[in-house]
């Protein structure tokens, strides 16, 4: 598998030498194992930030203003340069290894700027200063900064907002697989896959499912379903979308006004039940805000009713078969996620009754930046085995 373009997600970054190797290109910091993408506290900076800090950076030159420090157990340390010679701040985190100067000042050992904000962390209070000299013109800058304002979401924290019958988006496996563990379902099937010729493997789904037919007729079905898709990051695999089915037999129907408020109650957007259409999308905004209606006409990307035997056959990865500027349009113009239900009702007069429902769940931020991942890793794998590769004899 492969991608031939990507832009930048949580917490990653950029490398000028990199930027040859495929469209715009990467080295990507990796977030350390068990770590959390990215606090609340640091929004991301305009990706193109961090492209033209990459094509301009002299790491020469520059000195460690303070640092920051993402995830949990374990921590990944990011460091906030400043020119030592013009004062001038870059706005972009790097991931590096500090170096003392003789001039008393920190210079730093680093080759990628991360998408992560300076400015944004300095506002939150979580800029570590304390210890770092630094020249005239950059002190006084620092010490005229805004103060601290209160924390906003990120569009990835925005997104792990929506659950499906207690599956979160940007879940981990082992955190899926103890979940779906918990509901007892009959069957469970795992599909996992390599990138590229990397030996990298990943957990691409995890489906669990229960269905059984009636006795009388053999056709009509009761049980449940579910289908988790991971981003395609061996090792820091997050769940980008779910899908969860659910039959009743005709003979034991669901409420359709039941079900409704329900699901307004969840997922909010609508003002009551009576005002929801047949199929109903909601989408999640960066800012945590929720729209509805499909106005970007997406719906249909893992939406619609699925079957309630999702194993054996896994779906191609989301991250790596849709294309960068889709992935773009989808967060532009819909939001950080999508939700969106579907059903069968049984025909005849009186109040609907369901006989099949599927909600599903979709996250085009989380598939970006697994598609983003995949490529640093895909891109890591080739520099190696270039590196591996005997001379030729002349």
């Amino acid at each position: 598998m492969s991608t031939s373009r990507w832009v930048a997600g949580n917490g990653w970054a950029v490398s000028a030498a990199a930027l040859t190797i495929f469209y715009a290109g990467s080295a990507l910091a990796d977030a350390p194992a068990g770590a959390t993408e990215a606090p609340t506290a640091v929004p991301q900076e305009n990706f193109f930030s961090s492209i033209k800090q990459a094509f301009n950076q002299d790491f020469d030159h520059e000195v460690i203003r303070g640092y920051f420090d993402i995830g949990s157990s374990p921590t990944r340390r990011y460091y906030c340069l400043v020119d030592a010679k013009t004062g001038k701040r870059q706005p972009n985190a790097v991931p590096g290894e500090p170096a003392p100067r003789k001039d008393g000042m920190t210079g730093i050992k680093a080759t990628a700027v991360s998408t992560y904000s300076c400015d944004s962390a300095e506002q939150q209070g979580i800029l570590v200063t304390a210890g770092y000299v630094l020249p005239a013109g950059a002190a006084h800058a620092i010490a005229s900064a805004p103060p601290p304002v209160q924390a906003q979401p990120t569009a990835a924290t925005s997104a792990e907002r929506i659950d499906v019958a207690g599956i979160k988006l940007g879940m981990s496996p082992d955190e899926v697989r103890a979940a779906l563990k918990a509901k007892k379902l009959l069957n469970y099937f795992e599909s996992a896959d390599v990138l590229s010729r990397s030996e990298a493997r990943y957990v691409n789904t995890i489906s669990a499912w229960t269905a059984s037919a009636a006795p009388s007729d053999g056709v009509d079905r009761q049980g449940e379903s579910y289908e988790v898709m991971f981003t395609p990051v061996p090792g820091k695999e997050r769940a980008m979308a779910i899908v969860h089915s659910m039959a009743y037999l005709s003979a034991n129907p669901l409420p359709e006004a039941s079900f409704d408020e329900a699901l307004v109650k969840k997922y909010g957007g609508f003002k009551a039940a009576e005002g929801m259409p047949e199929s109903p999308t909601w989408r999640v905004q960066s800012d945590g805000s929720v729209l509805v209606g499909d106005s970007c006409n997406r719906r249909g990307i893992v939406g619609g009713l699925s079957e309630l035997n999702p194993g054996g056959v896994a779906r191609p990865n989301l991250a790596l078969k849709t294309a960068l500027d889709e992935f773009q349009f989808q967060i532009q113009q819909c939001g950080v996620a999508i939700a969106t239900e579907d059903h069968v009702a049984l025909k005849g007069e009186g109040p609907a009754q369901l006989t099949r429902i599927t909600v599903s769940a979709y996250s085009p931020v989380l598939g970006l930046a697994g598609a983003t991942a995949a490529a640093q890793t895909m891109a890591t794998a080739r520099a190696v085995v270039g590196e591996a590769r005997p001379a030729p004899t002349l």
